[in-house]
């Protein structure tokens, strides 16, 4: 008995140390949670301030910027005119020069068809000289093929 007496003192003591930290640590809890709370509260009222500001300077800022648009309008509206002039112009001249590339591409088919005339009837002069050439040689081998008896027919 005396051990689990003994046993049991400690462990009561045990105890008692371990709440007693335990309550130290609520009360330190406690204290960070003030803590915290103080801390974050400054920190809201500091945002609040610098949003405050922020949002007076954006204010400036938009208003300077549509002064800024409104000009920029007025600039867009005038060259926006001299740029349909100058596309008018750009238009005038691509017609006149695609009136010039017509021609051009007449005057060159002209060429061309002459040309591809002339090659054709030079290939067709060929083909009847080659056939004259081809069949004088077919004659030939025939005749030399029958001196040896041979039947050209079979070969």
């Amino acid at each position: 008995w005396r051990d689990m007496a003994w046993q049991a003192k400690a462990d009561n003591e045990g105890l008692k140390r371990r709440l007693w930290d335990l309550e130290k640590a609520l009360e330190q809890a406690r204290e960070d949670k003030r803590d915290i709370r103080e801390e974050m509260t400054r920190q809201y009222q500091e945002l609040q301030k610098q949003t405050a500001a922020h949002s007076q300077c954006l204010e400036a800022k938009v208003k300077s910027l549509q002064e800024q648009l409104a000009t920029r309008l007025q600039e867009s509206q005038k060259t926006q005119e001299i740029a349909t002039q100058a596309l008018a112009e750009r238009d005038r001249t691509i017609t006149q020069l695609q009136g010039k590339l017509y021609a051009m591409e007449r005057e060159y088919e002209k060429i061309l068809h002459g040309n591809l005339d002339l090659v054709l009837a030079k290939m067709a002069e060929a083909r009847q000289h080659w056939e004259v050439v081809g069949t004088t040689i077919a004659v030939e081998h025939k005749e030399r093929l029958q001196e040896f008896g041979l039947n050209p027919l079979e070969i």
